[in-house]
């Protein structure tokens, strides 16, 4: 990773130009300022002065604080304490002795100011610390934050012989790098000074323009190779507002043109989850290697998979893959949750068990909130399908570019013969056949209580008993034989429609010696209840796309 960033780093400034180390060194500090006062001393005189906040100030000052290390001659209001003021004094070698006086001038202007937000920035002869310090500065940077030493020897990231080496690569905390960077020639690290220029480079720019924040987490997107077209596709996002067109910001709600974005930088991309507390940094969780062509295909599958205007995302997946336990902003939460990420973007196969488990779980939960509709887990399923991690997938339509659609079926055989890859066996084709049925049943159980008032009729067959039971073979006798004895109790045993889908469904499961996940046979079961299969007809809406 750290021989990635560096790489960046150095592909940048040679694109850009080379940055100044105090520009590479400071850290990044928010304008939540109204004014600076300004506070030179010339000789025996103290002036103070007030001006508008200006973000430069910071650099105007050299100020670098971590801990009790303070660089600079820059105070802000809330650390303004005497060993500060005196750092401040030290650093720009003015006198001890003239601290009371400053004190006093500054504790006068502060007073006038004391509603408002400031900083103060210390001047000698007019002269800010930028102009007469830098070189103490660098000095002080290169002593206690590169770790400069005195040694000589082969750079770790160029190889190449330098006269002074430096004990640093800047991050604290990252982990996967730990093997190859550590005790070398009684150094932690040897680097020389222009790949750390490099690091420093590649971490700052990686700050602004390949770091996001995705479903409750910091996360890096590093390709392996970077250059100037790259670097394009990352700056300038041609997409929302002009003021933020960095592409990584974009993600959370135009997440399929990100991915279809990153897929152009014909480049293998690492996906990196960290947490960073003050200066510490630390790798929790590294998707590597994964290819152009793969960001590109999950993109349109997310647009394959759209319903009612909106594309698929994968934190949706997602929630089916956990069950519906996770918060849409915390998705990405739990280390299950990145192995799915992972297992989607490498194609690698999941549990069907599981994955029906889990998917069947959310829909109990969905059902009772009032959205009965199945339409979400085909659209999931399918694309976890296309993504190479299921198997076993189901016939959608291309109705128009990019845009699919489930087919309309005439018949059952013909929904079977051409889904065959799916209805791979008869135990799920009576699964089916019997949702069928029992949909069939709820109808006839409303008309039977409420004749032609079919819109304000309910029937206890609707009841919320599927969620209760093991859908295992004891269950479809159970619900096979209601079915059958309602049919009498309506006066409908001899229609031939279900007549056939009663012994069909039988037939299919007596013939049948394949076993499949109880989940997966309730998900059938539900599917078969929504599917419509017959002549269409206008104002009849074909189940299962849209939500």
């Amino acid at each position: 990773m750290i021989e990635t960033i560096c790489n960046i780093g150095k592909t940048v400034q040679n694109i850009d130009e080379e940055q100044d180390i105090i520009d590479l060194w400071q850290k990044e500090e928010n304008e939540n300022y109204d004014l600076i006062l300004e506070i030179d001393v010339s000789g025996d005189s103290i002036s103070v002065d007030s001006r508008d906040f200006e973000k430069k100030v910071f650099r105007d000052g050299l100020l670098y604080t971590q801990g009790n290390w303070f660089v600079g001659a820059l105070v802000k209001k809330d650390s303004y304490k005497e060993k500060n003021i005196k750092k401040s004094l030290d650093f720009l070698d003015i006198p001890e002795e003239k601290y009371d006086n400053i004190k006093d001038t500054l504790d006068q202007k502060i007073e006038e100011y004391k509603g408002s937000n400031f900083v103060i920035l210390f001047k000698k002869d007019g002269k800010t610390p930028v102009d007469i310090a830098k070189g103490k500065f660098l000095e002080e940077i290169e002593k206690n934050g590169l770790k400069k030493v005195n040694y000589s020897g082969y750079c770790q990231m160029c190889n190449q012989f330098a006269d002074t080496l430096y004990d640093s690569i800047i991050y604290k905390c990252y982990t996967n790098d730990k093997n190859i960077f550590s005790n070398t020639d009684g150094l932690s690290y040897g680097i020389c000074y222009d790949c750390l220029i490099n690091i420093l480079a590649g971490r700052k720019y990686i700050h602004n323009y390949l770091e996001t924040w995705w479903g409750g987490s910091k996360m890096l997107f590093l390709p392996h190779d970077y250059n100037i077209d790259i670097k394009e596709i990352f700056e300038n996002a041609d997409i929302g507002d002009l003021e933020d067109r960095s592409l990584l910001k974009k993600i959370r709600e135009s997440e399929d043109w990100v991915m279809q974005e990153i897929g152009k930088c014909h480049t293998n991309v690492d996906i990196i989850f960290f947490s960073s507390q003050k200066s510490e940094w630390k790798i929790t969780y590294h998707i590597r290697d994964v290819m152009p062509s793969r960001f590109t295909e999950i993109a349109e599958f997310e647009t394959k998979y759209a319903a009612s205007g909106y594309n698929l995302k994968l934190w949706q997946v997602l929630l089916y893959l956990l069950g519906g336990n996770s918060k849409i902003n915390e998705i990405f939460g739990t280390n299950e949750a990145k192995n799915y990420l992972s297992d989607i973007f490498h194609g690698n196969k999941i549990n069907r068990r599981i994955f029906f488990s889990r998917a069947m779980k959310k829909y109990r939960h969905d059902y009772y909130e009032g959205y009965k509709q199945i339409s979400s887990i085909h659209r999931v399923y399918n694309f976890l399908v296309d993504c190479g991690c299921l198997s076993n997938g189901w016939k959608l339509v291309e109705k128009k570019k990019g845009v699919y659609e489930m087919a309309e079926y005439e018949t059952e055989e013909q929904f079977f013969e051409e889904n065959s890859e799916f209805f791979d066996n008869s135990v799920k084709k009576a699964w089916f056949l019997l949702g069928h049925l029992y949909n069939a049943m709820i109808y006839e159980s409303k008309k039977y209580k409420s004749g032609d008032d079919l819109q304000n009729a309910t029937s206890h067959l609707e009841k919320n008993f599927f969620f209760g039971r093991k859908f295992d073979f004891k269950t479809f006798v159970y619900i096979a034989n209601q079915c059958s004895e309602l049919m009498y109790k309506y006066g409908v045993q001899n229609k031939k429609y279900l007549n056939n889908y009663l012994s069909s469904s039988k037939e299919l499961m007596g013939a049948g010696n394949e076993k499949i996940p109880n989940d997966e046979a309730k998900y059938i079961f539900f599917w078969g209840m929504q599917q419509w299969i017959g002549k269409s007809k206008n104002n009849i809406k074909v189940e299962g796309v849209d939500e």
